[in-house]
């Protein structure tokens, strides 16, 4: 936090807190009393949230130039609740090699039916990447502090206020922080998008719930469950449809554990416990395994795209906090990189005087994911709507060699939405105007 007092004070402000300011000096650490607390000028951006969002829109925002400061409430690396895929174009959004964070390279999906029957939708190319949240997240972050950004872990944000000039947040332990402006990429539960008064809760046909687990695995046991006819080191990733209304299962496979996972829409999820239970008994008898609960959890995804606001005058979401996942597919690192780094951009631009303010991010998002995510939404209704369109996709993407393709890209995200529609439209159309029908009914 870097300032000048009229007597162009020395310091570099580190924290803000009750007790006074903490400051780096040309003599090393010094603690100004707190009537010292009015020279502590804004960064120019504090970003709350260490996960993709946060740390990929703090490293853009650094390396043009700004006063970033990160704050994450937990210690990295730490346990994240998600499948752990993505999309091969996640590479292109980073600047950087993710390499050293990637558990396994996929070639598509194993797609089981309600009845389960089970349809290999596969690609000889790329069609995504597995990782360990714990490794993904820590290096996204660790590359933010490498562009400039000041990175703080360990502090929990709980209050935001904002004037006509600047952002200010106050964490657990008292201390305070200020800013130009902010992006809260905290989470499905943001704080500060409660506190900001921009998404107080979400409604029950807005959310999902999931049960996921870590469950490690002997290598071979993973490769024996996943792997695709494209290589030894190609696998695939597993979604079963069916034992729950509007959602399905997963398996993603890591190098010595596989994510597992069952998640619905809120307003289905009563029976979800004994949905989770039924579908960890298939999969060890299915597999020949025995899984270890140990690491189970639940989590809340966004599934019906991004809110309608994601903005005041100085506040941005983004990530999971916007409701930037896909509600096809419940992919959201994608787009949790893709909105963290508009929001750097938009930020950079206000303060070059290129851009007017906030709904500046608010129009280039809607303008570019806004659009495929809207289509994701139409997309999820037709596929999740009943068990019986479950079967009936899988079943004509078994008889169906492009509609097949179509699944493989629509689960990879190798195409735009908007395209994917309108080709299975057609093709549906065309080749399976009955089944079409009766998808519609």
């Amino acid at each position: 936090m870097r300032y000048n007092s009229l007597f162009d004070h020395p310091y570099t402000a580190t924290v803000v807190s009750d007790y006074g300011v903490r400051c780096k000096t040309k003599k090393g650490p010094k603690v100004l009393g707190p009537h010292w607390r009015w020279l502590a000028l804004s960064h120019d951006l504090i970003v709350v949230g260490g996960g993709p969002a946060g740390s990929s829109c703090a490293r853009r925002a650094a390396a043009k130039g700004m006063d970033v400061l990160v704050l994450e409430k937990q210690e990295h690396p730490r346990r994240k609740v998600c499948a752990g895929g993505f999309r091969p174009a996640v590479t292109s959004l980073l600047d950087f090699d993710v390499s050293p964070a990637i558990e396994h390279e996929s070639c598509g999906s194993h797609i089981y039916s309600p009845s389960r029957l089970q349809v290999v939708c596969t690609k000889p190319q790329l069609t995504g990447y597995t990782v360990k949240r714990s490794v993904f997240d820590h290096l996204l972050l660790k590359k933010a502090g490498e562009a400039g950004a000041e990175v703080r872990t360990d502090i929990e944000i709980t209050d935001v206020e904002e004037s006509r000039e600047n952002v200010t947040v106050r964490s657990k332990d008292g201390q305070s922080f200020t800013s130009k402006y902010l992006v809260a990429a905290d989470g499905v539960n943001s704080r500060v998008a409660r506190s900001a008064g921009i998404k107080s809760r979400w409604k029950d046909d807005e959310i999902g719930l999931c049960f996921e687990a870590c469950v490690p695995m002997d290598p071979s046991d993973i490769m024996r469950i996943t792997q695709g006819p494209y290589g030894p080191d190609k696998v695939c990733i597993e979604i079963y449809f069916g034992g729950i209304q509007h959602g399905y299962g997963w398996c993603f496979p890591k190098k010595d554990e596989v994510s597992l996972g069952l998640g619905c829409l809120m307003p289905y999820a009563k029976d979800l416990r004994n949905a989770w239970t039924k579908f960890i008994d298939e999969f060890e008898k299915k597999n020949s395994v025995k899984v270890d609960l140990s690491e189970e959890s639940a989590m809340r995804v966004p599934l019906k795209g991004p809110i309608q606001n994601t903005i005041t005058k100085r506040i941005m979401l983004a990530g999971d906090a916007g409701g930037f996942v896909s509600p096809a597919t419940g992919e959201g690192i994608y787009y949790a990189i893709a909105s963290g780094q508009i929001a750097a951009d938009t930020v950079s631009d206000i303060l070059q005087g290129r851009a007017k303010g906030t709904q500046e991010y608010q129009r280039r998002w809607k303008s570019d994911i806004g659009k495929q995510l809207k289509v994701s939404n139409s997309l999820a209704n037709l596929l999740f709507n009943s068990e019986q369109n479950m079967e009936l996709i899988v079943r004509m993407a078994a008889k169906d060699e492009v509609i097949r393709g179509h699944m493989t890209d629509l689960i990879g995200g190798l195409r735009p939405y908007s395209d994917l529609k309108s080709s299975i439209m057609k093709r549906v159309i065309s080749r399976h105007p009955v089944t079409g029908l009766r998808l519609l009914i």
